[in-house]
């Protein structure tokens, strides 16, 4: 007997939707993971760039180092780009730190069915276990998942940029340009990523 394997799908799909995970919060949690995953793709050649380093025929310094060292490199920017471009290549670096720690908890997270917006938690050591890699929330009640997937985006075009800097002389007066989208994804991922202390304070 030939399996459905579209209705077996949806039977595994079912069980999430049944969870609170809608069919509409599934479809901005895949954007967010295609977007994002693009963002960290492209990352690695606008870092290339910006240490100017030709890899053909040798293994990238990239592959050996962390994600938060390449969020560190580009950082750093380059020397032969103007202190606003730098500066705008810092904050999104920064922007990426926390975007990250928001994906990382969404994708490797324990499911946390509670009510009718479950949550995502990472690392909660509830076995006394201790671990070097810290703990994280990710929460995808309206319009979080919104929020991550405009900062993804944002990143994104910023390192789609960053890789053709030196090439296309066009390329650094639109990163600069974008300044105010990226201070906006910084506000975004700092809020994704620092959701829970935020609940926490009296203010918020």
């Amino acid at each position: 007997m030939v399996k459905n394997y579209e209705e077996e799908a949806f039977k595994v799909i079912s069980r999430f939707i049944a969870l609170s995970l809608t069919p509409d919060r599934l479809m901005k949690i895949g954007a967010f993971v295609v977007c994002y995953g693009q963002f960290e793709t492209t990352l690695e050649r606008a870092l290339w760039t910006l240490k100017e380093v030709d890899v053909k025929g040798i293994r990238p310094f990239t592959e050996k180092l962390a994600s938060d060292k390449w969020f560190e490199c580009l950082g750093e920017g380059n020397h032969k780009l103007t202190e606003e471009c730098n500066a705008v290549l810092k904050e999104a670096s920064l922007t990426a730190l926390d975007l990250s720690n928001y994906r990382n908890s969404l994708i490797h997270g324990y499911l946390l069915p509670i009510g009718d917006t479950p949550s995502f938690l990472r690392n909660p050591a509830w076995h006394g276990e201790k671990r070097n890699k810290s703990s994280g929330d990710a929460y995808i009640e309206e319009p979080l998942l919104d929020l991550a997937i405009l900062s993804a985006w944002t990143l994104l075009r910023l390192v789609r940029l960053t890789e053709k800097v030196f090439e296309d002389e066009t390329a650094e007066s639109a990163i600069i340009q974008m300044a105010s989208d990226i201070r906006e994804a910084r506000s975004f991922s700092s809020e994704l990523r620092y959701l829970r202390d935020l609940m926490n304070y009296e203010k918020y």
